[in-house]
């Protein structure tokens, strides 16, 4: 799993597609939300480490499929252009 986080998070996600390892992409907000729920309330690596695996293991979020070379590429173009409007 993985939290969204502006696009830093794609890197991770390629390889772990071309590894063959499940992975999903989850909003933050969400992770967070559930982190307080639990009374976690510091924020460190260890600590977003296990709350992370708590959620998933909790909530069993679906793997994401790797998309096709032709989304890929749509995808990009989609996020330049945003950027350039």
């Amino acid at each position: 799993m993985a939290e969204a986080t502006g696009g830093y998070e794609r890197p991770l996600v390629r390889a772990a597609f071309q590894a063959g390892i499940p992975i999903s992409i989850l909003n933050p907000r969400q992770v967070r939300d559930f982190a307080r729920a639990a009374g976690t309330l510091a924020k460190t690596d260890a600590i977003d480490a296990a709350v992370l695996t708590h959620f998933g293991e909790t909530f069993s979020p679906r793997a994401m499929t790797a998309p096709s070379p032709a989304t890929e590429a749509l995808q990009q173009a989609v996020r330049r252009r945003v950027s350039l409007v």
